[in-house]
């Protein structure tokens, strides 16, 4: 299912289609920008309780360069919707949008981007599906190579914090729900606090919030669980046979700098910048850098553009 042009009414996503892939049951949604026949494409892969709208500002800066962009709402966010915690998982993540590439017959050359928990999900679907896919770049935003909880603000939630929160969730999941919208009624506030140290009109903040607040609780508990252990150290090989940028807020307390560090031992090819006044929203509180990065790779990759 294709629908024209328009922009999403709460993040300012402007594309030119949107639709569904069906894969392991789930209907995955994704939405794209730019001409189908264009030989290059740039993948999208959003953070942790948000969506593909995130991106909205580094679309819209790629937009003149007439390569395809591709956006996943990865399973349990955004449109994709709700599923069960135990489904929720990044190579299932992954495999998911190698799904939506083959559905949409992106065989040319690909860059993929990944902010947050995008980050290991692209790691995963680049190690796991490399032999079929034409990588020529990546891009990766507050990014981890490691387990999540081995450092960082999820480094707490491993403790005895997290195990509070996941017992009152498998003793009283609608509760639990309860609370966290309750609570995320007065997030953007929290949000402006605690993500964001670079001025960002108040608009942005409350759309992250809104974004916060559409996530499923079935979300949380199943990435988390996840990412407590998964590892994508193994993903070096293919990292290096492609170039890239690691971009980091100086000020990330989710995914901080040594998470980054890590990821440029194994990809000493790419450039490792660290962002001044950044925290763990760089498409949304540093969103030129970020374009930057991605419109270098796309400008220094041979093939680009339309087909003839």
């Amino acid at each position: 299912m294709t629908m024209p042009r328009r922009p999403h009414p709460t993040a300012g996503l402007t594309f030119d289609r949107e639709g569904d892939t069906r894969h392991d049951g789930l209907d995955i949604h994704w939405f794209e920008r730019g001409p189908e026949g264009a030989e290059l494409t740039v993948l999208y892969l959003h953070g942790f309780n948000i969506s593909s709208q995130e991106f909205y500002l580094q679309v819209d800066a790629l937009a003149e360069l007439g390569v395809r962009q591709l956006l996943v709402d990865l399973r349990g966010h955004g449109k994709t919707g709700a599923v069960p915690p135990r489904m929720c998982q990044v190579d299932a993540a992954a495999d998911d949008v190698f799904a939506v590439l083959r559905d949409r017959g992106v065989t040319g050359p690909l860059i993929v981007v990944g902010h947050s928990l995008g980050g290991p999900v692209s790691l995963s679907l680049m190690r796991r599906h490399a032999s079929d896919l034409h990588l020529v770049g990546s891009v990766h935003i507050s990014s981890a190579v490691e387990p999540f909880a081995d450092q960082g603000m999820p480094h707490v939630l491993a403790g005895w914090v997290g195990a509070l929160l996941e017992d009152l969730y498998r003793s009283a999941p609608r509760l639990t729900q309860r609370l966290l919208t309750l609570g995320t009624r007065g997030l953007a506030p929290a949000l402006a606090l605690g993500f964001y140290f670079r001025p960002v009109r108040y608009a942005v903040i409350r759309f992250h919030a809104a974004m916060i607040r559409r996530t499923a609780l079935d979300t949380y508990a199943g990435y988390f669980d996840d990412l407590l252990y998964h590892s994508e150290l193994a993903a070096g090989p293919v990292l290096a046979t492609i170039p890239g940028y690691i971009l980091v807020g100086d000020r990330d307390a989710v995914s901080p700098v040594s998470q980054s560090r890590r990821l440029h031992d194994i990809w000493p090819r790419a450039y490792l910048q660290v962002l001044p006044e950044s925290g763990h929203m760089p498409p949304l509180d540093a969103p030129g850098a970020v374009s930057t990065a991605i419109k270098r790779l796309v400008l220094s990759t041979p093939c680009r553009g339309t087909q003839n």
